[in-house]
């Protein structure tokens, strides 16, 4: 990675990092106050997740930060919140036009596995901040869950039980900044990983908590073995119903993206019925601008896979006098 353009390299002072950063109310560099500008919750609307939304004040911040270190140059094969870069794209990089063979795997709760510690070292040791301004930067973009307002702390606790995680001072489930530095925090583990897929001839992506990997050639144990090794050794865990291997001819699922039997992307079939469900609702009712504004969304996602995708209910979705 190449650090040197972003203006956080190297930083040692904390006026700096305010000016940069918008920051006038200086309580925004103390973990008590920012921390109590979060409301976590555990969200049971499908499966159960964590969810740690910042208030609006903070949100701004991380934003800020954000895109500072969007300026940090990662590997091309991270999607991992990097600017212009899809998670269709991802599914792309395992495709040659050719069918693969393909694992992936899924790091369990991985943000809030992410702890206080392993994010400042990041800011001190890689990005050679000060150790005052690495603090007030691992502070605005980590949660003590201690000093949240959670409304009932007793549920978030048990969840993290449940996935085997007694870190309470973690990477925030829901910042603009999580994404990407939960690759960077963490790109030691990564480099290691590629480093055993290079020598394999095996092709790895990066997409946040997914990681797949994929080959013309067989891949084999041993590989998946030494992969999960450096997981565990680095103290992260391994979803294991979201652990597939695929052979050549076997559609794939990688990112929400199908790579159908002869290597090319297709729009999943529940993501097709979303759009279709929506449209049909929109016809019937086409003043509903929440409807438009959830149907362009879906089409936005759908056309990252095919770019022609639905061109009839694109240009009625998408038309002017349609507003």
């Amino acid at each position: 990675m190449i650090y040197t353009e972003c203006p956080l390299y190297k930083l040692k002072s904390k006026k700096v990092l305010k000016h940069l950063l918008n920051i006038e109310n200086n309580k925004l560099t103390r973990q008590t106050y920012i921390s109590s500008l979060i409301s976590p919750y555990i969200d049971t609307s499908s499966k159960p997740r964590l969810i740690e939304p910042p208030r609006k004040e903070l949100k701004t911040v991380q934003k800020k930060i954000k895109n500072l270190l969007g300026t940090i140059v990662v590997p091309n094969n991270v999607f991992s919140g990097v600017k212009g870069r899809s998670y269709a794209d991802n599914a792309f990089m395992h495709t040659d036009m050719k069918p693969r063979n393909l694992f992936k795997i899924d790091l369990t709760a991985f943000f809030p596995s992410i702890n206080r510690d392993t994010v400042y070292h990041f800011f001190l040791e890689d990005l050679l901040c000060s150790p005052d301004v690495a603090q007030i930067l691992t502070n605005l973009t980590t949660i003590d869950l201690k000093r949240s307002k959670a409304s009932d702390i007793s549920s978030i606790y048990a969840f993290l039980d449940s996935k085997n995680i007694s870190c309470y001072n973690h990477l925030i489930s829901g910042a603009p900044t999580s994404q990407l530095l939960s690759y960077l925090v963490n790109h030691h583990m990564f480099d290691e990983i590629q480093r055993i897929a290079d020598s394999n001839q095996v092709t790895m992506t990066i997409y946040v908590d997914d990681v797949t990997f994929s080959s013309k050639h067989h891949i084999s144990n041993d590989f998946k073995n030494k992969i999960l090794e450096i997981i565990k050794k680095y103290n992260y865990q391994i979803s294991k119903r979201k652990v597939k291997s695929y052979t050549k001819l076997y559609p794939k699922l990688v990112t929400g993206v199908i790579i159908d039997s002869s290597g090319k992307l297709v729009i999943k079939n529940s993501m097709r019925y979303k759009i279709i469900r929506e449209y049909s609702h929109l016809l019937d009712n086409p003043d509903d601008t929440v409807s438009r504004q959830r149907l362009r969304g879906l089409l936005i996602a759908a056309r990252q896979v095919n770019k022609y995708a639905f061109p009839t209910i694109f240009n009625f979705t998408f038309s002017k006098n349609k507003l």
